[in-house]
C-alpha cells in the first residue's frame, strides 16, 4: 500500500476525481484512513505497469499477478460492503465506484454495473446531486457526483447491462467550474463534454427509438470539444484516454450508415486512430480503466466491417487486424474480457491468410496462362501503410499467424483491359471471402460481427439455434470458450452485447444461415 497509493495519486487521482488522493494518503500515514478505501484504490492501481513489483498481500508474501491480486482484494471488499462494515457513507460510495472499475472474472461486467448502480443510489440518497447551503464538503462531494455521472456515461456501452442511470435534468448541482489554474477542473470539463457527446451518439440505440437512419451528420471534432482548455498540456496518458473516449463516441454515432457516408467514414477513421494509440503494447501504458480494452475490441470490429464492405483491400485490412490482435493480446493479461476477442481475431487472420494463399495460387495460374498467350502482366505491389510498418518494427507477433502474401487483387488490376471483367470478379472474391459453403467461416463472421450488435434476429434467441451453432462449432474445432462467448452474445437480455456497431447487416448471410437451421 505504501507503494501503490502514490502510483494511484500520480496516474488516476485527477482523471477520476472521486476522492482527494493526497488527503487519503495523509490519513493513511497517520492510520486514520478507511482500510476499505485504501484497498479499493489498490484494486484499481494494480493493473498499472509501475505497480507490478509491489503486488503482495503481505510484506513477506509472494509476488502476484495483477488479476490474482485484484481478485483477492475484490473478494474482501465485496464481503465488507455486504456486511456494511464501512461506517462513512461517502467513503462507501467511493469504494463502490472504484470496485466497479474491475470488470474481470465470471459475470464481471454485470457485477461492475451493479457496483456502479449501488454507488449512484447511495449518492442519491445522500443528496449529493443537489446544492446544500452551508455544506463544507460541497466541492468535494460535487466532484464525486460528477465523476459518477461520467462513469455512468461510459458504463452503458461497456457493460451493456443497464441504461443511463443519471438524467441530467435531475441534477441540481452546477457543473464543475473550468479554472485555468486547476488541472483537475480542466480534466473534468473535457470529461463532462465527452459525457454529453456519448448521450448524443447513443440516442439511436434507445429501445424507444424508431429511426432507422443515423442522425449525427454534424459531430464535434476533438479540437472543438477541448476548446478553452489546456488539453495539449494534459498528462500524456490522460490526454490519450480522453481521446479514446472521444473516438468511442464517434464510432457509436454510426449504426445504420453504409460505406461512403459521413458517419461510416468517421467511424473507420476513429478505429484507425485507436489502433495508432494502442499498437505496439502502448495500450498497457494507458490508464487501467475498462474503456480502453472496450475501445480496442470495438476498433477491431470496425476494421473487420470495412473489409466486409470492401472499403479496405484484403492485405491492408489484414495488417490492420494483425496490429489490433497484437494490441489486444498484450492487454489480455490485464483484461480477461479481451481474451475471447483475441481468439476470434486469430481465427479470422488464419482464414484471411488461407484465402489469400488460394487467391495467390489462382493469380499465379492466371499469369502463367496470360504469358503463354503473350500478354503483358505486372506483379502485385505491397500497398501497406504505417500499420504494416508497425507490424514489422517493434510490435510483438501473434503466435501462429503468418503474414498474408501479396493479394491477388493488385495483380488483377494491372492486367490487360480485355480481362477487366475477370479482374473485377476476382477482386470481389478476394474481399468477399465470407460467402462460402463452409459453416465455420460464417459462424466466425457472425461471432465477430455480433460483438457489437444488438439486433440479433429472433431465431438466434431460440435454444435450437444455439444447439445448432454448438454442434457446428464442435465439428469445426471451435473451443468451448468460443461457443460460450457466442451464446452470451446471442442472449436477448443484453441491451448492447457490448454495444451495437452493426452498420448494414449482410441479409444474404443471415438468410442462408437461417435456412440451414
Amino acid at each position: 500500500m505504501d507503494a501503490l497509493l502514490p502510483i494511484y495519486i500520480s496516474g488516476l487521482d485527477d482523471l477520476i476525481p472521486i476522492l482527494d488522493g493526497a488527503r487519503v494518503f495523509r490519513d493513511y500515514s497517520n492510520e486514520r484512513s478507511s482500510p476499505y478505501l485504501v484497498k479499493a484504490m489498490c484494486l484499481v492501481t494494480c493493473k498499472m505497469i509501475s505497480a507490478a513489483p509491489f503486488l503482495r498481500m503481505k510484506a513477506d508474501g509472494p509476488l502476484m499477478e495483477p488479476l490474482e491480486f485484484a481478485s483477492k482484494l475484490l473478494a474482501g471488499l465485496n464481503a465488507a460492503i455486504k456486511a456494511d462494515l464501512e461506517p462513512d457513507r461517502i467513503v462507501k460510495v467511493q469504494v463502490l465506484a472504484l470496485m466497479h472499475l474491475h470488470t474481470d472474472g465470471l459475470a464481471g461486467m454485470d457485477r461492475a454495473s451493479s457496483y456502479l448502480s449501488q454507488a449512484i443510489c447511495e449518492a442519491w440518497s445522500l443528496s449529493l446531486h443537489v446544492q446544500i447551503p452551508g455544506n463544507p464538503e460541497q466541492d468535494r462531494n460535487g466532484l464525486l457526483w460528477w465523476s459518477l455521472r461520467n462513469f455512468d456515461r461510459v458504463n452503458k456501452p461497456i457493460t451493456g447491462a443497464a441504461p443511463f442511470l443519471i438524467d441530467d435534468t435531475d441534477i441540481g448541482l452546477e457543473r464543475i467550474g473550468l479554472m485555468k489554474n486547476s488541472y483537475r477542473s480542466q480534466l473534468m470539463e473535457v470529461s463532462l463534454r465527452l459525457g454529453d457527446l456519448m448521450v448524443t451518439a447513443t440516442k439511436v440505440y434507445k429501445a424507444s427509438c424508431k429511426a432507422a437512419v443515423d442522425q449525427c451528420h454534424e459531430f464535434l471534432s476533438l479540437s472543438e470539444l477541448t476548446s478553452g482548455t489546456d488539453y495539449d498540456h494534459f498528462h500524456r496518458s490522460h490526454k490519450e484516454y480522453l481521446e479514446i473516449w472521444y473516438h468511442v463516441a464517434a464510432m457509436l454515432s454510426c449504426r445504420y450508415s453504409g460505406p461512403g457516408s459521413v458517419q461510416y467514414n468517421r467511424r473507420l477513421a476513429s478505429a484507425d486512430r485507436i489502433v495508432d494509440l494502442t499498437s505496439c503494447n502502448k495500450g498497457q501504458n494507458l490508464p487501467p480503466l475498462p474503456l480502453v480494452p472496450y475501445a480496442m475490441s470495438m476498433a477491431l470490429t470496425v476494421i473487420y466491417r470495412a473489409l466486409r464492405d470492401n472499403q479496405r483491400d484484403t492485405k491492408t485490412a489484414y495488417d490492420n487486424l494483425f496490429v489490433c490482435c497484437n494490441a489486444l493480446e498484450a492487454v489480455s493479461k490485464l483484461w480477461t474480457s479481451t481474451k475471447r476477442v483475441v481468439q476470434l481475431a486469430k481465427r479470422l487472420l488464419k482464414l484471411i491468410n488461407k484465402r489469400g494463399d488460394m487467391n495467390s495460387r489462382h493469380s499465379d495460374n492466371s499469369n502463367e496462362h496470360l504469358r503463354r498467350e503473350g500478354e503483358a502482366t505486372s506483379t502485385g505491389t505491397d500497398n501497406s501503410t504505417t500499420i504494416r510498418h508497425r507490424v514489422d518494427n517493434g510490435c510483438s507477433n501473434v503466435d501462429g499467424i503468418p503474414k498474408i502474401p501479396t493479394g491477388a487483387s493488385q495483380t488483377h488490376k494491372s492486367m490487360h483491359n480485355g480481362h477487366a471483367a475477370q479482374c473485377d470478379e476476382n477482386t470481389q472474391q478476394s474481399n468477399d471471402m465470407w460467402i462460402g459453403s463452409e459453416t465455420s467461416h460464417f459462424q466466425l463472421d457472425r461471432a465477430i460481427f455480433d460483438l457489437f450488435d444488438d439486433s440479433l434476429p429472433i431465431a438466434f434467441q431460440d435454444p435450437a439455434t444455439l444447439d445448432y451453432i454448438h454442434f457446428s462449432m464442435n465439428e469445426n474445432s471451435y473451443s468451448s470458450s468460443n461457443f460460450q462467448f457466442c451464446s452470451n452474445l446471442a442472449s436477448p437480455d443484453l441491451e448492447y452485447g457490448g454495444d451495437s456497431l452493426h452498420a448494414n447487416v449482410d441479409s444474404d448471410l443471415r438468410i442462408e444461415f437461417l435456412q440451414n437451421v
